[in-house]
């Protein structure tokens, strides 16, 4: 199509040269939208360049569809195959109006059409027409639609068949369109939900699947026992596994490929009594904008200082430590992200890899050829690396590597599975690293616990009593104090949160510390010593999360032990 209007505003932004213009319309023939996407093949500017480039050529705003936010269920005020046809999603409904993303915002006919189907006024941005397709697919996706999909499955001939059903059979069921089709919808419904993870959970008289929503499960879907092998077995060819070996778990990847990216899912099966239970991890999408900024992950302003000077060292061990499923690995890559440089060499190995960063050189666990995170960080070490990410320290060889690593001139990263930050010296100790490897090599220990996040658009302020203020805080018995609550509302499904946030404790280590990790000092000892330093717990850093109504007491309590200073 031919927009002279943003050939001249990608001139005048120095997104293009008029030399080059010139060449690229020729070379289209006057396409401008051809010339667009060869812009973008290039790599000489961003998709945000471009896209607001191409919007503002429309006196229309660009929006970029992976980072703004849905409301729920508005979509589907839009029939799904008009939705397709004209590449336009709905997004979020402000006043009177709602939102929609368009791939042509200039189509006035369609947009009146659409207008008139939702029974509102219509307001267009501009989006590119494969990230429309991608939000369409997500977007429409529900569970009574799955539940449709499967019953074609269920009158499958295989499935009547008396008697075992053979690996031949079961592989065959595993590719039936239906069984396909369901698995993706159940993928994709796990993502427009924001589920951290799918659990498929056999029982005796029924398939109960399970989302894991800002840290809580939810029943989503059940299913007839009958569907579990071919449901367990089209997830293991995904993964690459072995359909017929089901008396032993196994582990694998899965990558779900849309029109514009990918989005990858650990996988995990291991047999229960009434067959293999399957968890799937949806670890995002494989585009370098899923790597948070340190800043934009709600570090508290003292704590994200400490760490940042913490993590400039060049040289030591910095530990970030929590139960599974915590958020360690999304921090460690927003320090990455932090510390990346071109001047620096990255390396890491963790199983899996979890995050895609540009610049970094990643190592994927490989135990079928002893691939393990000892023999990688050998490997690492010849390779003149300035910063190393383990993904987990789990035995003795790995940490004393690491410590002698941290010894000899490198920054490393890492993660542990200990419940505070002031467990991790005592525990290397435990793990049979020797104290005077780990008294000088570790530099800093963060912990941390994720909560769910209050809505912004329901929360409600209340003040505290004075019992419950004294509950809390050492009290001047005249100051008012007030938290905020849940109430719920339509943004956020009448759940009163949306999303998760984390609170985190910074541990600096000093000369005091290492001191009593020579003498391999106690927990309790370890404690005094750094409450004198000035360290705060898991639980000092929430109250500030609560007091500025980030979350509620009651997400806090749940996740963290009374703690005094």
């Amino acid at each position: 199509m031919t927009n002279s209007r943003f050939i001249e505003i990608i001139k005048g932004k120095g997104l293009i040269t008029k030399e080059d213009a010139v060449a690229l319309l020729q070379r289209y023939k006057g396409d401008a939208y051809a010339v667009l996407k060869h812009i973008i093949k290039s790599g000489t500017v961003t998709r945000q360049q471009i896209g607001e480039a191409w919007g503002d050529s429309l006196s229309v705003a660009y929006v970029d569809l992976s980072k703004t936010l849905f409301q729920s269920n508005l979509s589907k005020m839009l029939p799904e195959h008009f939705a397709r046809e004209h590449k336009m999603v709905l997004l979020y409904k402000l006043g009177d109006a709602v939102t929609v993303a368009c791939a042509n915002p200039t189509q006035t006919l369609v947009i009146k059409k659409a207008e008139a189907m939702i029974g509102l006024p219509i307001s267009t941005v501009y989006s590119f027409p494969e990230d429309i397709d991608d939000a369409i697919e997500i977007e429409y996706k529900s569970s009574g639609a799955l539940g449709d999909v499967i019953s074609n499955l269920s009158i499958n001939s295989l499935l009547t068949t008396e008697g075992k059903i053979t690996d031949a059979q079961l592989k065959q069921l595993a590719g039936d369109q239906a069984i396909v089709e369901f698995v993706r919808g159940l993928l994709l419904l796990a993502v427009k939900d924001k589920a951290s993870d799918i659990h498929i959970e056999p029982g005796i008289s029924t398939i109960r699947i399970r989302f894991r929503i800002d840290g809580m499960l939810h029943e989503r879907i059940k299913l007839d026992p009958i569907l579990h092998p071919p449901l367990i077995s089209r997830l293991k060819i995904l993964a690459n596994l072995d359909i017929a070996e089901r008396r032993r778990p196994q582990d694998g990847r899965i990558s779900l490929q849309l029109s514009n990216k990918s989005i990858d899912f650990r996988f995990s099966c291991t047999p229960m009594i009434y067959g293999e239970k399957a968890v799937l991890r949806i670890l995002g999408q494989s585009e370098k904008e899923n790597v948070p900024d340190i800043a934009d992950i709600n570090i508290s302003t003292p704590i994200l200082k400490k760490l940042k000077k913490v993590v400039a060292s060049p040289n030591g061990i910095f530990f970030i430590t929590g139960p599974t499923g915590s958020g360690k690995t999304t921090t460690l890559y927003s320090i990455l992200k932090y510390i990346n440089k071109p001047d620096i060499n990255i390396m890491t190995i963790e199983d899996p890899v979890e995050y895609r960063l540009e610049g970094l050189n990643q190592m994927q666990v490989n135990h079928k050829i002893d691939l393990t995170f000892a023999a990688a960080l050998r490997s690492f070490l010849r390779q003149d690396p300035d910063v190393i990410l383990i993904g987990e320290i789990r035995d003795m060889e790995t940490a004393r590597i690491a410590a002698q690593a941290a010894l000899t001139g490198h920054l490393v990263l890492a993660s542990m599975h200990t419940n505070n930050a002031l467990q991790a010296i005592t525990r290397l100790i435990e793990i049979g690293v020797e104290p005077f490897l780990v008294a000088p090599a570790i530099i800093g220990v963060m912990a941390q616990r994720l909560v769910r996040r209050l809505c912004d658009n329901c929360k409600e302020r209340y003040q505290l009593s004075k019992d419950e203020i004294e509950e809390y805080f050492i009290w001047d018995g005249v100051s008012e104090v007030f938290f905020y609550k849940k109430k719920g509302c339509s943004q956020c499904n009448n759940v009163g949160y949306s999303g998760r946030i984390a609170i985190h404790e910074l541990f600096v280590i000093n000369n005091d510390i290492r001191n009593l990790a020579i003498k391999e000092a106690s927990v309790l000892e370890i404690k005094d010593a750094a409450f004198r330093s000035g360290f705060h717990p898991l639980r000092y850093d929430g109250l500030k999360k609560v007091l500025t109504g980030l979350t509620t007491i009651e997400e806090i309590v749940r996740v963290t032990t009374t703690e005094e200073e």
